[in-house]
């Protein structure tokens, strides 16, 4: 047999291999409760992509500012090869079309044939105000190839997410109104739980992860009766609740119909109709609708409900950034009037305050002050870790201090301070992107992602990030223990600020 002979036998049995059962992706379309859908191949051919699935009915018209309804069925196979509009927004970076009817999932599979494969479904950060799953940060290819099936979502923003109105509350058979942009998250975990089972997800291994404003929601999901028993464990990145910029305490319900109100009488509405006939565009000026304790979705505040053990019972990675005010941090106090607040702050203990975060010249005072942006962060999240523990659940406490050698964490600090881990600086590591930066990436970089990647991939597989191979990561037991330093040689260390962010928590700081 000649050398061509062989190589044309050898195609041939490779294209066989490709197409038989045990090799090939999930056969045909796929069912879902409201039709069929064909998604696309990923960039690896081991991976099935589908994009822009509805997971609700478009909340445009009438259903502006209602609680998300079970999408529309379609007739035929539904081509999932794109990804939907984001939500309407002020997007300060990047371009992408947006739209009121944005309420769309995505799935990455490496699922063949009948699996039950750990799932993880991310929810995207910016504020609550911006962001979208679409957002090339949150490709979940690689993800995917690590043996999980992969979820992203939108949901709805800003004041079309969180607008509250005494005519809302009354409309609604709830008695509440505002925290739409959660209930579509919630929404979107229900249709996890029902139709993921067709994707090759395992609807009982549901991790649900999330980063700043996504960590928040996180949060928010883990203490909300609303989403008991859709999800076993929660990754919380940069952003639980009470952590940094995050608000500790949220509005009443009466509160948040008050600055309703307010908002209906800035642009002349003066009736649900005309609110809801206002285009979203033109809407977009106002930031004053937030989260608010409506008894419904939080029966009470998310930081009473932690306190008094009401959450869901269920495992958790949680943890912070080094320098998480590298861009967020952009109004530091001169330091005469920094010395002045922290004596009305502190009285006797602003020595030691002080101490902590000098105010000798103007550029200490700007890094203490950007310093402790971060320490707010990081006290915060031991406090969710604490909160977690105390139900009996089991908790990995991180703090990622990697300054990269690629180009993510490249963009020039706000006052010009790169003092470690920028706010988000771990995502590229958690979803394998360094593998798509320019070449050539450190070798330490590849390193650090291969260690986080397997980390937060265990964990939704077995709830415990451990493994062998990499280096042990011990559940959180209190305030003074070790805890995972991320860095490049990750390891169970001391915090190494615990000293600012014990001063912060037993000064009360909020």
């Amino acid at each position: 047999m000649g050398d061509e002979t062989v190589k044309i036998c050898s195609a041939i049995f490779a294209v066989i291999l490709l197409l038989s059962p045990s090799f090939s992706q999930l056969k045909g379309p796929v069912k879902t409760e409201a039709g069929l859908l064909s998604g696309i191949t990923g960039r690896d051919a081991s991976i099935q992509v589908f994009k822009g699935i509805p997971y609700a009915e478009p909340p445009v018209g009438n259903l502006r500012w209602t609680e998300p309804r079970p999408p529309r069925h379609w007739e035929g196979v539904r081509k999932a090869d794109h990804f939907s509009d984001g939500c309407v927004q002020n997007f300060p970076k990047g371009d992408f079309p947006k739209s009121e009817d944005c309420l769309y999932l995505n799935v990455w599979t490496p699922a063949k044939g009948k699996a039950a494969l750990p799932v993880m479904v991310y929810i995207h950060g910016g504020g609550l105000r911006v962001g979208s799953a679409r957002e090339a940060l949150y490709d979940g290819e690689e993800l995917a190839k690590k043996g999980i099936v992969v979820v992203t979502l939108n949901y709805r923003l800003g004041i079309l997410g969180f607008f509250a109105h005494p005519e809302l509350t009354k409309e609604s058979p709830y008695h509440t109104s505002g925290n739409y942009g959660l209930h579509d998250q919630n929404t979107a975990l229900q249709w996890v739980h029902r139709n993921i089972a067709a994707f090759g997800g395992d609807p009982n291994k549901v991790t649900i992860f999330g980063q700043s404003g996504g960590a928040f929601s996180v949060t928010s999901q883990v203490v909300s009766p609303l989403s008991k028993g859709l999800f076993r464990a929660a990754i919380v990145e940069s952003g639980g609740v009470g952590a940094g910029f995050a608000r500790t305490e949220l509005l009443s319900l009466e509160n948040g119909e008050r600055a309703g109100v307010k908002f209906a009488e800035s642009v002349g509405a003066h009736s649900l109709a005309e609110l809801r006939a206002i285009p979203a565009e033109k809407m977009l000026f106002d930031g004053s609708a937030e989260s608010n304790v409506d008894g419904r979705f939080f029966p009470a505040s998310p930081v009473t409900l932690l306190k008094e053990g009401k959450q869901n019972k269920v495992a958790m990675i949680v943890g912070s950034n080094s320098d998480e005010g590298q861009h967020l941090f952009r109004s530091p106090l001169p330091p005469t009037e920094y010395a002045e607040q922290t004596r009305k702050t502190y009285g006797a203990d602003a020595d030691t305050f002080l101490t902590l975060y000098p105010n000798d010249s103007e550029e200490a005072s700007k890094a203490s002050q950007q310093r402790m942006f971060a320490d707010r962060m990081a006290f915060g999240e031991q406090n969710l870790a604490a909160s977690m523990t105390s139900v009996g659940s089991n908790v990995y406490l991180y703090y990622f201090d990697y300054l990269d050698e690629g180009s993510y964490n490249s963009e020039p600090a706000t006052l010009g301070l790169r003092l470690g881990a920028d706010h988000g600086a771990e995502l590229p590591y958690v979803f394998g992107l360094t593998n798509h930066w320019k070449a050539p990436v450190p070798d330490q970089d590849l390193q650090l992602q291969n260690t986080v990647m397997q980390y937060w991939t265990n964990f939704t597989k077995n709830l415990d990030p451990n493994d062998k191979g990499l280096p042990v990561w011990d559940a959180f037991k209190g305030f003074d223990s070790p805890i995972m330093i991320l860095d490049k040689n990750p390891s169970m260390r001391p915090h190494p600020r615990a000293g600012q962010a014990e001063f912060l928590r037993s000064h009360a700081v909020k």
